[in-house]
């Protein structure tokens, strides 16, 4: 794969030397369908340590350079968020996994801890996808929604992909567990789960994150390399290539649409009980729409001022003068 332009958008770095160039070997293998992207190998960074991973993925983000990690160990996911979270007040994290890797109470110092349970006043927001019920403490669930989170199960996730596009496009960062998958499709992992979602919807998903102006952080973890079997690790690196190539493509299809910019942005007013007025916006160039958090309860940077939505979310609003739950819960974010 070659880029063709001067301006690097998108950075490929290594977290694990092994995982990483095994997953090299098959995504350059691939087929150059980018256009005129321009994408960076920067190589297998040298030291692991969430204190040396921060300071270069903050210098990217600086940059306007969005970062690919390629890594294994999910505690590293902790670095790409941390790293995102100290140049800005408010983060919106997402991540797609079969477990919810979080502690109800903050003392078990889960992946995601750091993160939700935070000692300073930032504002943040989590989204999850892909939790298998029989695999998280309801606890969780409790958490989630004492602070306005998100959460599709898998169940939910798969029955219809798109209801999820609206919610990876509210995202600045993503952290994909390669455990997320059904087994057979990515076998090279710890633990013994065979359901989860199939490969091509994994990479609906990589698209989908790649295609959002807003999200700028992209991380594939929880492989794990078996020297014993070759066969399941090398499908497993195919599977990590795949994920990074659609994520590659949606990247070059991006329509510089909100945040990037609200020109082509067409304005639709909806009177709602409740509100005195709600503002609906659609893009003219990609056709999706957000809603905007009504005036008085938006206190936050301009990236988060538009929610993402849908279009039959508009009409919900329009025509059944109901606004869905999913909604309801985003603006009790704010309220």
């Amino acid at each position: 794969m070659r880029p063709r332009s001067r301006r690097i958008a998108v950075a490929i770095i290594g977290l694990d030397d092994t995982i990483a160039e095994k997953t090299r070997h098959h995504l350059y293998g691939s087929s150059w369908g980018f256009g005129k992207l321009s994408v960076r190998d920067l190589g297998n960074i040298r030291k692991t340590t969430p204190d040396f991973i921060i300071p270069l993925l903050r210098e990217l983000h600086s940059a306007e350079i969005t970062p690919i990690l390629i890594g294994g160990d999910q505690q590293l996911f902790r670095a790409q968020f941390l790293a995102f979270g100290e140049l800005t007040r408010q983060v919106s994290v997402l991540t797609v996994d079969r477990q919810v890797r979080l502690s109800a109470d903050g003392e078990e110092q889960q992946v995601l801890d750091p993160a939700v349970h935070r000692k300073d006043k930032k504002q943040f927001h989590l989204t999850h996808l892909g939790a298998q019920q029989h695999l998280v403490d309801p606890a969780i669930w409790d958490l989630f929604a004492s602070r306005n989170f998100e959460a599709v199960r898998l169940g939910q996730a798969k029955a219809d992909l798109s209801h999820v596009e609206p919610l990876i496009r509210d995202a600045d960062l993503m952290g994909l567990d390669i455990a997320s998958i059904n087994h057979a499709e990515a076998p090279a992992r710890p633990g013994y789960h065979p359901s989860g979602f199939g490969l091509q919807e994994a990479t609906q998903l990589a698209y989908y994150a790649g295609n959002s102006d807003k999200l700028s952080s992209f991380g594939l973890y929880g492989f794990q390399p078996d020297t014993d079997r070759e066969a399941e690790t090398e499908l497993t690196a195919a599977a990590y290539a795949q994920l990074i190539w659609y994520f590659l493509q949606g990247y070059s299809r991006r329509y510089g649409d909100f945040p990037v910019s609200t020109k082509g942005l067409l304005e639709y007013v909806v009177d709602l009980d409740g509100f005195d007025r709600l503002t609906f916006w659609r893009s003219s160039r990609s056709n999706r729409w957000w809603v905007q958090i009504p005036a008085g309860r938006y206190k936050g940077e301009e990236r988060h001022r538009l929610l993402p939505c849908t279009y039959n979310d508009y009409l919900t609003a329009s025509n059944e003068q109901n606004l869905p739950d999913r909604l309801v819960t985003a603006f009790q974010r704010y309220g």
